[in-house]
């Protein structure tokens, strides 16, 4: 049902909201640890820092889930050669944050201990809109992705680009 409260706030939510919480040095902050991380496991991380969604998007109902599902094929984070990609995406006009893993991540870390990660950070953010609680939830990730799939000791390709996504 289309929601003309949601559509509004997200025509309100423009571009410039995202680059003035996250601009580039924390944007290279971002990427950095994202960058670092990747070398305790073989995962590859993906972030998305959405403003908001298009019109007609937010105006026909488009879920965060249904976003970041939609990125997470437009970025190829699925074409990771051992089926490891992670995205994170944040949607500001929404509150959201969803987590998306491979099948090859998704099998071993559970639906439960993703969605405690994103609550922590939907808690961080709502404290405080800056770069620091998405630091966390990126350490967080690393954590679960070196638990789970460690680096073998062997040369990791970067697969993904680490630099964040900020629309």
């Amino acid at each position: 049902m289309p929601s003309l409260r949601r559509a509004l706030r997200h025509l309100g939510t423009t571009s410039s909201t995202a680059r003035r919480h996250f601009p580039a040095q924390a944007q290279q902050q971002l990427h950095d640890a994202v960058h670092a991380g990747e070398a305790r496991h073989r995962g590859e991380i993906r972030v998305v820092i959405e403003s908001s969604l298009p019109l007609g998007h937010a105006w026909g109902g488009t879920t965060a889930r249904a976003r970041a599902r939609a990125l997470f094929g437009a970025l190829e984070v699925w074409n990771t050669e051992e089926h490891t990609g992670v995205l994170l995406y944040i949607n500001l006009a929404d509150h959201a944050v969803e987590l998306l893993a491979d099948r090859g991540i998704d099998a071993s870390v559970g639906a439960k201990t993703w969605r405690a990660v994103c609550d922590d950070l939907v808690q961080g953010l709502a404290r405080d809109l800056s770069v620091r609680p998405v630091l966390a939830a990126v350490a967080s990730i690393h954590d679960l992705l070196a638990a789970h799939f460690p680096s073998d000791g062997g040369r990791n390709p970067n697969e993904l680009d680490d630099r964040p996504l900020v629309l």
